[in-house]
């Protein structure tokens, strides 16, 4: 077993120290890295997360929008199967009339 001297002890005391000291920096140094890269995880992922608000929002407007236009074309579908929608094409597009129905025209000036 070996003595150490006053001073011997005296400058392991100081290494250990000096040696815990550079540890607990290189922590401090570590974790306010990863802090930092958190915080800019998290401003970038906000920044994401609005522009899916967004276009989210977008979406719905969209969804609306088509049903919608699905319940009139739903609506628009029972009525052309209606018999009123066959007898006004029949006499738009194909100027048929009923036999006992009278035609006014207006004179051509």
């Amino acid at each position: 077993m070996k003595y150490e001297t006053r001073r011997e002890q005296a400058l392991r005391m100081k290494r250990n120290r000096r040696s815990r000291n550079v540890g607990l920096f290189l922590a401090f140094i570590l974790i306010l890295i990863v802090g930092i890269v958190a915080f800019t995880g998290k401003k970038s992922l906000e920044a994401k997360n609005t522009e899916y608000e967004v276009t989210k929002a977008s979406l719905q407007a969209q969804i609306e929008e088509q049903q919608t236009r699905k319940a009139q074309i739903e609506e628009y579908q029972k009525y052309i199967q209606t018999k009123k929608f066959v007898e006004e094409m029949a006499k738009d597009k194909f100027g048929l009339i009923y036999p006992d129905e009278l035609v006014f025209r207006a004179k051509d000036k």
